[in-house]
């Protein structure tokens, strides 16, 4: 496939709805594939392998699969029996793991017209099918993605066993039922959200006149004249609504880091929820570009992540902050040294103190929280206080391969407030 879309894209649409009384604006969202198939035209399709009797079960879902990526019409399809370098670009196989159909039966009482009790048999059929499916690079064979799919299903008849449907056949509506999405795997796609603009809930007249005025313009279509005058709002009344709403229209006018921006200095003037809510779904996007990015430049996703991370810590410390950073990780604990390290020689390069990774006391708190279950941020302010720093950041690696990711989460210890919390693909 070419290199049609590499980034999250945002288009406002025509109409602006009015949802339970507040003013919503549609927009497109245009996403990149979950998998990189950057630079990937020509697909082989290897069948899907499954010995003895789940062979008609990988057949089945070898032509469900070619008629998925066919409808994409963004790859050649190239038929293929084995994996060969040469054959394609990239190629998609997968097998059966496992598919297993139960059958029984079991009596329950009915009344008949007459009054009368009778047995009648209830005849069941449960299935479960799992299978996996994975994108390989076809130069050198690397994987680029998989997935691991169970699904089940089940039908009940009471005329006889033979009124059941095959078990085949649930089997496969269940998988098509759950591949509906899989476009989204391979091929860019679209989503329709809703911007729902926030409403004014002081008593002040005026405050809330100058608010609808800029409400109407929203409804007008006049999404830049509604922005300014929303920040008119913000800088001369400090109104949160206004604020709120002037960050949301910046990502269809202004972009992701434009929207980010905003909203991040809202939620760290004011710590209002919804702002921390709709930072946490401007981030999401975020991580998709960069993921997009990483495809594009060969850039590694750990750089990307830390790179981000460094630069949204370095964004809410003031010049001058003591903060110390906290290797939590149960997994790939040299990982997470590793990226402390990177974000520490960023973090003191602007003149903020980054508390040594000697320090005992980060050691044994490190050590205990590996060893422990969840840790509550009031916990975290404990150990801040006995460091001795202004704010606490917390770094895990969760999950493993294509859905690895890092979390850092950054807790103030003089308030307890979380100032900072985002998860990155790594």
């Amino acid at each position: 496939m070419k290199n049609k879309f590499l980034w999250v894209m945002f288009t406002v649409a025509a109409a602006t709805f009015i949802v339970s009384c507040a003013t919503s604006i549609p927009i497109s969202v245009r996403h990149p594939p979950r998998m990189d198939t950057n630079g990937i035209e020509r697909l082989a399709l290897i069948p899907f392998s499954g010995p003895g009797y789940q062979q008609q079960i990988a057949a089945e879902l070898t032509a469900t699969f070619r008629e998925k990526i066919s409808e994409m019409g963004v790859f050649k399809i190239v038929e293929a029996v084995v994996y060969q370098p040469s054959a394609a670009d990239a190629i998609f196989t997968g097998e059966v793991t496992n598919y297993t159909v139960q059958d029984g039966s079991h009596q329950v009482d009915r009344k008949t017209k007459d009054g009368k009790i009778i047995q009648i048999t209830i005849y069941d059929r449960k299935v479960s099918l799992g299978f996996t499916y994975r994108l390989i690079r076809g130069r050198d064979g690397v994987v680029i993605g998989s997935r691991n799919i169970t699904v089940e299903a089940s039908d009940s008849a009471q005329e006889s066993a033979g009124a059941l449907k095959l078990g085949v056949s649930m089997a496969m509506d269940a998988a098509r039922a759950r591949l509906g999405d899989f476009n989204r795997e391979l091929a860019p796609w679209t989503s329709m959200e809703k911007l729902t603009l926030d409403k004014e809930t002081s008593k002040d007249k005026v405050l809330k006149k100058r608010m609808k005025d800029a409400a109407a313009l929203v409804k007008a279509g006049q999404y830049k004249a509604a922005q300014e005058a929303y920040a008119t709002i913000y800088a001369e009344t400090g109104s949160v609504a206004a604020g709120y709403n002037r960050a949301l229209l910046a990502q269809p006018l202004d972009g992701l880091e434009a929207a980010i921006s905003l909203m991040s200095g809202l939620y760290g003037a004011t710590g209002y929820a919804k702002a921390s809510v709709e930072l946490a779904r401007l981030r999401g996007f975020l991580n998709e570009n960069a993921r997009a990015a990483a495809n594009k430049t060969g850039v590694s996703q750990q750089t990307i992540a830390i790179q981000r991370a460094a630069e949204g810590l370095a964004a809410i410390f003031p010049a001058g902050s003591r903060v110390s950073l906290l290797n939590i990780s149960k997994s790939e604990k040299d990982m997470v040294d590793v990226i402390i390290r990177d974000i520490t020689a960023f973090l003191m390069n602007k003149d903020i103190t980054v508390l040594e990774r000697e320090n005992l006391n980060l050691i044994k708190a490190e050590q205990q929280y590996q060893t422990s279950g969840e840790v509550s941020d009031e916990s975290y302010v404990g150990i801040g206080h006995m460091l001795g720093v202004e704010t606490i950041v917390i770094f895990s690696i969760t999950g493993s391969g294509y859905q690895r990711k890092l979390t850092v989460r950054c807790v103030s210890v003089e308030t307890g407030k979380v100032l900072y919390n985002e998860s990155t693909e790594i």
